[in-house]
């Protein structure tokens, strides 16, 4: 980046790269992301640093003649909402897009939330019956949840270990 860190970097500019070269798409049933491609990797660098989020990844060339190239994408919902929110009172070709986004994201980040407030919960319970003496089996009847899964909670939650659900 030798002597091209001194460009100023601003939600205008990036909403100026996302009109132009980004993307919005959706991944799965639910997840969206925010995609910018471009073959200056220090300009995505760049908007990286400044917007504390996303990942820089770069795409195997497909065919020889083509430039190297480089992509700037959000996944993290909570991210994509905060950035689509960022963006939003500068782009211009994608403001309806990302206006109709913004609510649909919105409940998408409400419903993670509020999933992982309810696994906190049975986590808890879960915990708190196990030091009781209670079974798996009872745990889980109990609960209303897989007799498996109160003991995966259990041990997995435990030691730290708390995304091998995801």
């Amino acid at each position: 980046m030798s002597g091209k860190s001194n460009y100023y970097i601003d939600w205008r500019y990036i909403a100026g790269f996302v009109d132009g070269e980004g993307s919005f798409t959706k991944n799965g049933e639910t997840d969206y992301r925010i995609s910018v491609p471009q073959t200056h990797e220090w300009v995505l660098l760049a908007i990286k640093n400044f917007t504390k989020m996303g990942n820089i990844c770069e795409p195997r060339i497909r065919k020889p003649h083509w430039k190297k190239g480089w992509t700037f994408y959000v996944a993290k919902q909570v991210d994509v909402l905060r950035f689509l929110r960022s963006v939003y009172p500068y782009l211009i070709v994608k403001k309806e897009l990302a206006r109709k986004l913004i609510p649909v994201i919105a409940d998408i980040t409400k419903r993670i939330r509020d999933r992982k407030e309810h696994l906190q919960k049975i986590t808890e319970r879960c915990k708190f019956l196990r030091r009781k003496g209670w079974s798996y089996r009872k745990i889980g009847k109990a609960l209303k949840i897989d007799h498996g899964y109160a003991r995966r909670i259990i041990l997995f939650r435990s030691n730290g270990k708390e995304k091998w659900w995801a």
